[in-house]
């Protein structure tokens, strides 16, 4: 199917212009890994997709060299001069090359490990020059015209991940579909850790790393990448249902059967206490169990509020001064002595979403509830290059533990019974519904924690 020029074919309001900008904020917030593959019909699509890729390394201080075949070299340094880089004074500088590839392989010979020990010395180049590292995006397409097999594609494919797995480089390979066959397409499905495929930024599941892919016998055929996938999918389906049944019915117990269960404990033990039958001893053990009992309660109670703030999201963009300042509103209403400043950001930024809202909330009650004198600075910012916008909470002191960043990092929760922690997950939850991302900063505890989320142009 050819894409359209208005719109992916999936998403018929989706512009040419949004899908750059989804892409810049997906390149923005996400951690790239060394080796990603970029599938493509059509050369407007390939071109949004590595002018905002080369515009990304040099962004981050990178070197970067495009490798062009199918393309003239011309023709990428005006599409990379339309996207708003200056690429006559980066050529100059040396951080931007861009060569064709009949220079590289002129004696149409390509040997997978010299390309390899190519790749390792010009990342160690680039290094030495002052870069954070080295960022190549090469036209595959140089293949098809020298004398080699498909095969010692794949053979480069897999040496470049097995080699050197901690050099500084980051690197993009273009396939386009019209131009390679689905068998060869599969294969290289297969030796990418990420794909960019219909201009979006997916982690790949079907990525064999190098061991596997010698011990199994990979990269499977076109038919037998279907047939696998045909099998994962039923897996992950009938998996996905039984979670949900589980979960619907753990949810039920949450928020009736154990609600009213604690309700009847409660009422019983304040009775008990007023009967003056027992001892002090005894009442403090009557105190002890009606905390635990007020400690499930809210337990209990925050899982409703994940339901109820989950299901509440306001999908519509935002004004972002506006959005932050609501946020910041919702939790003064909830902590009386809560004691919030903001520093705005641009005034016209919007955010692609009003969820922003819910997330900035999130936050901050985590920080009200666990510092001892809920202080906090709110900092808004927004990249009008990458249509980026980030909010950042800071306290003076740390109000996420060490344990809580570790769940984090890891993206497990071990702890949900502590409802300090659960608000922190539902602004994480929120914010990556929007396809942003949360961060937390500073030495354990945590005292800073950024939300990153994508913006958008504002329409008169």
């Amino acid at each position: 199917m050819s894409e359209s020029s208005t719109g992916d074919p999936d998403t018929p309001d989706s512009s040419p212009a949004d899908r750059r900008r989804q892409l810049q904020t997906q390149f923005a917030t996400t951690e790239l890994p060394r080796h990603l593959a970029l599938f493509y019909r059509t050369h407007a699509e390939q071109m949004r997709v590595v002018t905002t890729f080369v515009a990304r390394g040099i962004q981050q201080d990178e070197q970067v060299i495009y490798i062009a075949d199918e393309n003239e070299t011309a023709t990428i340094a005006t599409a990379l001069s339309d996207a708003g880089l200056d690429v006559d004074s980066l050529q100059a500088d040396g951080q931007l090359v861009l060569v064709d590839s009949a220079k590289i392989y002129s004696n149409g010979v390509f040997d997978p490990k010299e390309s390899v020990d190519e790749f390792r010395d010009l990342a160690a180049d680039a290094v030495a020059d002052g870069y954070s590292g080295l960022r190549a995006a090469g036209e595959n397409s140089w293949s098809l015209d020298l004398d080699c097999s498909f095969e010692d594609v794949i053979e480069f494919e897999h040496r470049f991940d097995e080699a050197h797995p901690d050099l500084p480089v980051t690197a993009l390979c273009q396939y386009s579909l019209e131009q390679f066959t689905g068998e060869d397409i599969g294969k290289a499905l297969q030796t990418h850790e990420a794909i960019i495929y219909r201009e979006t930024l997916c982690t790949n599941p079907y990525y064999t790393p190098p061991k596997e892919a010698i011990e199994y016998g990979a990269p499977l055929s076109n038919a037998a990448l279907l047939l696998e996938q045909t099998r994962d999918i039923h897996r992950f389906r009938d998996d996905v249902e039984r979670r949900e049944e589980r979960l619907s019915v753990v949810n039920r117990v949450l928020r009736h059967n154990l609600r009213n269960e604690l309700n009847v404990i409660s009422g019983r033990l304040e009775w008990l206490e007023a009967q003056g039958l027992f001892d002090a001893a005894a009442v403090d053990h009557l105190d002890t169990i009606a905390t635990a009992a007020e400690r499930l309660s809210s337990l209990s109670e925050n899982a409703r509020h994940v339901d109820r703030t989950l299901d509440a999201r306001e999908q519509e963009p935002a004004n972002l001064n506006a959005t932050v300042e609501a946020g910041v509103t919702d939790a003064r209403h909830e902590y009386a002595d809560l004691s919030v400043t903001i520093d705005a950001g641009p005034p016209d930024a919007t955010a692609a979403d009003a969820t922003v809202q819910t997330s900035v909330r999130e936050v901050i009650a985590c920080a009200a509830t666990n510092l001892s004198a809920p202080t906090v600075e709110v900092r808004v910012e927004a990249d009008e290059q990458y249509k980026t916008g980030t909010v950042e909470v800071v306290a003076d002191e740390g109000f996420v533990s060490e344990a809580t960043m570790t769940a984090f990092d890891n993206d497990i929760e071990r702890s949900l019974a502590h409802a300090r922690t659960l608000r922190l997950w539902v602004a994480q939850w929120t914010i990556q519904s929007m396809n942003g991302r949360l961060e937390l900063g500073g030495s354990p505890p945590a005292n800073r924690v950024r939300l990153s989320f994508p913006t958008i142009e504002t329409r008169p």
